[in-house]
């Protein structure tokens, strides 16, 4: 799989697939975040590349079991193979955790607001963290957060969950929140290690209708002042197109 496949295939975003591949060899994952929340999705992966697609049976993508493969197939020609991975929490290698399920915010594409999901304590976050970690192949830990009550509160509840986590692993650690002043020099020194602000457009008319109530220029900004902090290729961002 090459990045064009891999565009091919997310520009789909989902497959149908015999649900006796996906039991027989790993576990499906239904993401709380983002505007994937709520579909039961599972990993390919081929070569040093993955791809996370939704199940929908109705897809023009149909994936089938090949030996220890499987095949992509879309208008009766394969288009990649590759293997079925496992989702530790969330994600293959990873615990990618959200901490909030809720948020203030009603951007257009995310049906998070409508979900209104799991806010977990500290407690869950570390079971989960530990349980991935007992199957022997946890590479890093990813962590993920929507507004339940204001950034500045869900800023510094992840503060404290990452503390908490860097007591008890050498793992690297990435955060996904909305920027505040301070969230890049406090989640830095509480011990993460990457920092995801996400921009979602750069068309401000476009973000202004999809994003309402937030500030696309703080986004921006705090990008900028993030990677003087946690340096260079340790700061990211997505778009959505």
């Amino acid at each position: 799989m090459n990045a064009e496949i891999k565009a091919q295939l997310l520009s789909v975003g989902s497959a149908d697939i015999d649900q006796a591949l996906l039991y027989k060899a790993t576990r499906t994952t239904v993401p709380s975040a983002g505007p994937g929340a709520g579909l039961e999705s599972f990993f390919i992966k081929s070569g040093d590349q993955r791809v996370r697609l939704s199940i929908n049976n109705k897809s023009p993508l149909k994936v089938v079991g090949d030996g220890s493969e499987v095949i992509v197939i879309e208008k009766g020609a394969e288009i990649m193979r590759g293997v079925l991975e496992p989702a530790l929490s969330h994600c293959p290698e990873q615990a990618y955790i959200t901490i909030s399920g809720r948020c203030i915010f009603d951007c257009k594409f995310c049906p998070v607001p409508k979900l209104q999901g799991e806010v977990k304590s500290l407690e869950r976050i570390l079971q989960i963290v530990e349980t991935a970690e007992q199957t022997g192949k946890l590479k890093a830990i990813s962590l993920t957060s929507r507004v339940a009550v204001s950034p500045e509160n869900e800023v510094k509840t992840t503060i404290e969950v990452v503390k908490a986590l860097r007591a008890r692993y050498e793992l690297p650690i990435g955060v996904s929140v909305y920027p505040t002043e301070t969230s890049s020099e406090d989640l830095y020194s509480a011990g993460a290690n990457e920092i995801k602000y996400n921009v979602e457009t750069l068309g401000s008319e476009i973000f202004k209708r999809c994003c309402p109530g937030i500030s696309l220029p703080q986004i921006i900004r705090s990008l900028e002042e993030a990677v003087d902090i946690f340096g260079k290729n340790n700061v990211t961002y997505h778009l959505i197109l």
